[in-house]
Order: structure tokens, then C-alpha cells, then sequence
């Protein structure tokens, strides 16, 4: 099966919003579903948000279509500031891969569009947030050379959950 990446458009928003939701909740859900996971994927993930970040000047989305089904996506923050270091620098806010489409080679083909837009903007380093509890993540991190430089909590209403910083050098 042919995996196409390219550049998202508005008329993904859609699709977008419902992958994130499915991906997120499949990640963070293990338990089930609670109010608060509920609240914050129906918020967070929204078309309108998507169609916003797709026209806006420093973010890049892009995704991955399998047989004109999108299966994955990655969105680059150009000015993100890291709060580990902070300073300014390239953030893989997002790289999501629908579990069907995992060890295919998609989350890598979407990493490596992904930093390819940061070079050719001129930068030499990128950073990412991954959750403590996501090994599948934390390791393939790990297997494209990204190393921890710290520890920041995601707040989820009153709940917190531990997510280390890692960085690449370009």
C-alpha cells in the first residue's frame, strides 16, 4: 500500500479532528472514557481549530493518505517557545498515526517531512513533548536520535501527567 505525505489542506480539518480524537483517546483512554478525556477531545480537537492552524503562517501540517484515507498527521510549531530551554525553536506539536497504519513506516515518513521543513527554514534543532507512559512513542523517539533534556507536566483540569522534553539536532 502507497503512503502519500503531503502538505494538509482545509477540507482535511474534518479528518483531522476525527483522527486526533481517535488516536488520542486510544492513547490516553486506557481506562475508558471520563468526563474530563470527553471535555478535552471534543474541545481540543475541532475542524475549525484544524482549518485556523492550516492557514496560520507558523505551523505546517502534514498528513498521510493510504488509498485517499488519511492515517496519520504531524504538525510543526516554527515558533515554539521550549520549556526546558526557553527559547524559541521548532516544536513536532503532533505526529498521530492511526493504530491500524503503525510500523508501516508512516510515523517515520511524517517525522522526516516534518524536520525537512525545519532545515529549510534554516534550524539545526527541533523539540517534541511525549507522555512518561507512551513507550510505543518514547521509543521510536529514541530510534530518531531524540534525547530527554527534561520533565514538564501536562495539566488535564486537576490531573497531571508527566511528559518529557526531547530534542534532535538537525
Amino acid at each position: 500500500m502507497t503512503i502519500i505525505i503531503r502538505e494538509a489542506r482545509a477540507s482535511d480539518a474534518q479528518n483531522l479532528a476525527a483522527l486526533s480524537i481517535q488516536v488520542w483517546l486510544h492513547t490516553y483512554a486506557k481506562m475508558g472514557i471520563r468526563d474530563v478525556f470527553s471535555r478535552y477531545v471534543l474541545s481540543e480537537f475541532t475542524p475549525a481549530r484544524f482549518v485556523g492552524e492550516i492557514e496560520e503562517r507558523t505551523k505546517q501540517l502534514f498528513v498521510a493518505e493510504a488509498q485517499n484515507h488519511l492515517v496519520g498527521y504531524t504538525r510543526v510549531g516554527f515558533d515554539a517557545k521550549c520549556p526546558i530551554r526557553h527559547i524559541a525553536q521548532p516544536e513536532i506539536e503532533t505526529l498521530y498515526v492511526q493504530e491500524h497504519f503503525a510500523g508501516r513506516g508512516v510515523g517515520s515518513s511524517l517525522l522526516d517531512r516534518a524536520v525537512e521543513a525545519c532545515k529549510a527554514r534554516g534550524n539545526h534543532q527541533v523539540w517534541l513533548i511525549v507522555n512518561q507512559e507512551n513507550s510505543p512513542a518514547y521509543r521510536f523517539y529514541e530510534r530518531k536520535l531524540f534525547q530527554k533534556i527534561g520533565t514538564v507536566d501536562f495539566e488535564l483540569e486537576s490531573e497531571r501527567h508527566a511528559n518529557d522534553v526531547l530534542v534532535k539536532l538537525l
